[in-house]
């Protein structure tokens, strides 16, 4: 499904912002104190795969966007039938970039919401950065459930 080829897109500039975090992470050594001192940097994480699957607005986008591709079909089929076989192939070409810019619209709308509630319970945590869970190897504050609640609370999760 086109929705998780934009997922997998998701992911993979979350790994790319990740790895760029890492980078700044360990090139910024001044920001590294050793172990017992107060001044370390909190680093946290969340699964972002985990939070998308169960956000209720991706189920209401996919209902959407199923919809839409039904209106679509319909409208294509309608219009099709005295086109050229060339003038067929613009047509489904159009309804497939109408499809694909509503799709990148509706997962856009999702995925702002969760960075913005990751972005508030990072900071109601005093969490200095958060990568995306794939990234981390060992270490960190998994905050994926505290985002879930956040969430629940704001009405989105039943």
């Amino acid at each position: 499904m086109a929705l998780r080829k934009v997922l997998q897109g998701f992911l993979l500039l979350a790994i790319v912002i990740g790895l760029v975090g890492i980078y700044t992470l360990f090139t910024q050594t001044p920001l590294l104190q050793a172990e017992g001192s107060s001044n370390r940097l909190a680093i946290g994480y969340v699964d972002i795969p985990l939070i998308f699957e169960q956000h209720p607005e991706k189920f209401r986008a996919e209902q959407i966007l199923s919809e839409e591709a039904r209106r679509l079909q319909a409208l294509l089929e309608e219009e099709a039938e005295d086109l050229e076989p060339q003038e067929q192939k613009d047509l489904l070409e159009r309804y497939q970039m109408e499809l694909m810019l509503k799709e990148r619209e509706l997962i856009q709308a999702v995925v702002g919401e969760i960075e913005k509630i990751v972005e508030q319970v990072a900071i109601e945590a005093d969490i200095e950065i958060v990568l995306e869970r794939q990234n981390v190897i060992f270490g960190g504050h998994d905050l994926t459930q505290a985002v879930l609640e956040k969430i629940r609370e704001a009405g989105s999760l039943d």
